[in-house]
């Protein structure tokens, strides 16, 4: 669990610096106050990114040129790691005081499911959001799959350069291709392997709380040449002219889209709101389950819940706040307290204008 937390320029926070002696932990304050900023403070230093902007800048408090974030991680009763990060123009990250090149070394040691009223947007959104989710999510688990979307951004983002380009040399451009057709297939297969343990997962948890939404299930949209290498590149050639007409790769796993399907039906064309925000709310709790099921004696594991059970009903409550339980730390943020017993237990801090008390 973390057992400490310390913000500078971060959002509206000059500076900051909690200690955490509890399990549960609840931010309490009005709207606009940092509730919400705190909860991001923990996603950010545990994905070196955002859930509410893709844009670092955005972050660091006006008028200041980086912000910079620390936790403490209570491994057991002798042993405690020390992650910091500095982001601004450039960015400087360390595990114990010593310096990290890599993100990939830098990233995983905390596991984070966060809960957010923009959830349904991935049901129901752009499969830009659904792809996002699915990303984050497999890499938390599987360092392949993180190594692989990696050299496959890579590979797509030069491609697509080339393709731009004047001078257009097909020979580069079939390497390139050779790199895609390599990760994507890895892409692919994983998907595949996730989305199913994923919709599994849903659909048990779909049962125990809205029996009516038990009909479920996550159907991958993909090309079927991505499965395999040789398919793979034999249609990225097929499609060159295509692609040089455009200026973009029009192909590979970076167009591929989820749907969440209850009777036969895509809830992102069909879904009411209620059913989108519950089954959203049980696709991250589908998630809560396969991280832990995988990381059975990691108790780093935390959610950061922003208001997320206002709009359930008493029995949907309580399976969600039962099943959060699981984690091995809980951060709430709150408008007011609740008086559930789910919070006898619970750290309080109160978050008006950017401080804490």
């Amino acid at each position: 669990m973390l057992n400490e937390l310390k913000l500078e320029n971060f959002r509206n926070f000059s500076g900051a610096s909690l200690s955490f002696q509890s399990r549960s932990v609840i931010f309490r304050g009005a709207n606009g106050q940092g509730k919400t900023s705190l909860l991001e403070s923990i996603f950010f230093i545990a994905n070196l990114r955002s859930f509410r902007t893709s844009q670092t800048r955005e972050i660091k408090k006006i008028g200041s040129q980086s912000f910079r974030l620390g936790v403490s991680i209570k491994r057991n009763e002798k042993w405690n790691t020390r992650l910091e990060l500095e982001a601004g123009n450039i960015r400087s990250l360390k595990i114990d005081g010593l310096p990290v090149s890599k993100a990939s070394d830098f990233t995983g040691r905390i596991k984070t499911i966060a809960f957010l009223p923009d959830d349904p947007f991935i049901i129901n959104g752009s499969s830009q959001l659904r792809r996002r989710f699915f990303d984050m999510f497999i890499c938390m688990l599987d360092r392949e799959y993180f190594t692989a979307l990696q050299h496959y951004s890579s590979a797509l983002k030069s491609r697509n350069f080339i393709l731009k380009s004047r001078n257009l040399n097909r020979d580069i451009l079939l390497s390139y291709n050779s790199l895609l057709a390599y990760s994507g297939e890895k892409i692919i297969k994983l998907r595949l392997r996730y989305s199913q343990l994923l919709s599994d997962g849903m659909k048990n948890i779909l049962a125990e709380i809205r029996p009516e939404l038990a009909d479920f299930r996550i159907r991958m949209r993909y090309a079927k040449e991505t499965e395999d290498r040789e398919s793979f590149m034999k249609k990225l050639e097929a499609d060159f002219s295509r692609d040089v007409q455009k200026g973009f790769t029009t192909f590979g796993p970076h167009l591929d889209d989820f749907d969440f399907i209850v009777d036969e039906k895509s809830l992102r064309f069909y879904g009411s709101r209620g059913q989108c925000r519950m089954a959203s709310l049980c696709l991250k709790l589908a998630e809560l389950e396969i991280v832990k099921m995988n990381s059975p004696s990691d108790n780093g594991t935390v959610v950061l819940v922003d208001d997320a059970t206002g709009d359930l009903d008493v029995k949907a409550k309580f399976s969600f706040l039962s099943k959060i339980a699981m984690a091995g730390q809980i951060f709430h943020a709150f408008t007011e307290l609740p008086d559930d017993g789910f919070f006898r237990e619970s750290q309080i801090f109160q978050v008006e204008n950017g401080t804490v008390s």
